[in-house]
């Protein structure tokens, strides 16, 4: 039987709940996956953004100039690009993401302080979609595990291709007390040994199926 043991994240959780085997391919067999030219274009945005912001480049390229204003406040407001965090199961900081003890991994787009709030933001592409509240739920969580001292967290999913925002806002109390929920969704993933297909009409559309000759009998 094979176990998970790697870092989790919510990607990972994502692909877990999408379907078990699935998951087994991409992060304990680690199969190759073709890219894409949508995940090449929203790495490159990201890019873009992070240079921008770090004051790398002087314009900021399509679709992030319809958002010049607000890239602008961000510099302004001295925010952090691109800040990736590594956390132990105590929910603790660690010196950087792949240190052995990590077991929780969360990527920051932008965040920077404001008074007693920390604003943490997560840069979308593609068309807009009502956005996982557990996902939005989760940065909020790591970043208030980051900055302690914060009083609430705004957490934002910036929809830079549809110029649409979505914001949700926490206190801190009510982020400590959602880290067990958290818990409770990942340990299924770590004690799981069987790693059961769950077939669906997204079979079609994976790298792992039958139909795109992958390993999977679905």
């Amino acid at each position: 039987m094979t176990k998970f043991t790697d870092p989790i994240g919510f990607s990972k959780l994502d692909a877990y709940r999408s379907c078990p085997q699935k998951f087994k391919y991409a992060f304990i067999d680690k199969l190759p996956q073709p890219g894409s030219p949508a995940m090449e274009r929203g790495s490159k945005i990201h890019d873009d953004a992070e240079a921008y912001l770090r004051g790398w480049i002087t314009a900021l390229p399509e679709p992030l100039s319809n958002w010049q204003d607000e890239f602008d406040a961000l510099r302004e407001a001295k925010c952090l690009p691109e800040q990736a965090w590594g956390f132990n199961r105590a929910w603790e900081l660690l010196p950087n993401w792949l240190h052995p003890t990590t077991w929780l991994r969360a990527k920051s787009d932008a965040h920077y302080i404001q008074g007693d709030t920390l604003i943490i933001i997560d840069f979308k592409t593609g068309k807009y979609r009502v956005p996982s509240t557990e996902q939005i739920e989760l940065y909020a969580i790591c970043g208030s595990a980051v900055y302690p001292s914060m009083e609430k967290v705004t957490a934002e999913f910036w929809f830079v291709d549809a110029d649409n925002t979505y914001t949700k806002q926490y206190t801190k109390a009510h982020l400590v007390e959602l880290r067990k929920k958290y818990e409770n969704y990942f340990a299924p993933i770590y004690a799981d040994e069987t790693w059961k297909p769950a077939p669906s009409r997204e079979c079609k559309w994976c790298n792992f199926s039958t139909s795109k000759d992958g390993p999977c009998q679905y």
